[in-house]
């Protein structure tokens, strides 16, 4: 693709061989009791639940941790070029202007593909045939449950955005290997969106995707 995502390439082959001589977790269970908890905050997006927790170890310590109400679904749309779309807005949080993926929030209940169709329609216009599960993304486990399910969608249909009133956004078409670079340079820095454009890409070098989605990704 270019000299970036070949750099890509041999730190992710160095990488794999590196994972395979560590030995596996001897013990996965689960180290902490609950003794007790207590809402701290409550909102309609999340709660901050503050527990009380005994470790293995025999250490009683308090624990705060953020329960969402909403899931962050992730979409990767690819045209028939092998272009993507991805989304800028001003992220008040981060008090900085961002370059994502489709994004969006979802209720806990509402079947992931359908958020993400309405997220994909809704920032993008596109309407999608074809929809790929590629994994669940946990934002940041040891604060929060949060979990973003992230999607590649192909064989598009366009259409009109329909964003919601308080959001100012603004697509952008690059290829698809423009979307790599952006993640490796730093200028796409949303975890969800640089694990799935990577995770996408990783997939396509070992050819693990369907290959009408790979036909359309190597064109550009």
């Amino acid at each position: 693709m270019n000299a970036v995502t070949d750099q890509f390439d041999e730190w992710f082959f160095l990488e794999d061989k590196r994972i395979e001589e560590h030995a596996p977790l001897t013990d996965q269970t689960n180290p902490w009791q609950r003794l007790n908890s207590e809402i701290a905050f409550d909102c309609p997006y999340y709660l901050a639940r503050r527990d009380t927790v005994l470790h293995r170890s025999g250490k009683t310590h308090p624990y705060v941790s953020v329960r969402m109400k909403f899931r962050g679904v992730t979409v990767l749309p690819i045209d028939e070029h092998g272009f993507t779309t991805i989304i800028g807005q001003f992220r008040y949080t981060l008090d900085q202007y961002t370059w994502e993926c489709v994004r969006g929030g979802i209720p806990i209940g509402i079947d992931s593909l359908d958020g993400a169709k309405q997220e994909l329609l809704e920032e993008s216009g596109y309407q999608a045939d074809k929809w790929l599960h590629l994994f669940d993304l946990t934002a940041s486990p040891g604060v929060t449950d949060e979990m973003a399910p992230c999607f590649i969608a192909w064989q598009l249909r366009e259409g009109q955005p329909q964003p919601a009133q308080e959001e100012a956004i603004a697509q952008r078409r690059i290829p698809f290997s423009e979307a790599v670079r952006m993640c490796l340079s730093g200028e796409i820095v949303d975890a969800a969106s640089m694990a799935l454009i990577l995770g996408a890409y990783s997939k396509m070098a070992n050819g693990e995707l369907p290959n009408d989605l790979l036909g359309m990704m190597r064109r550009a």
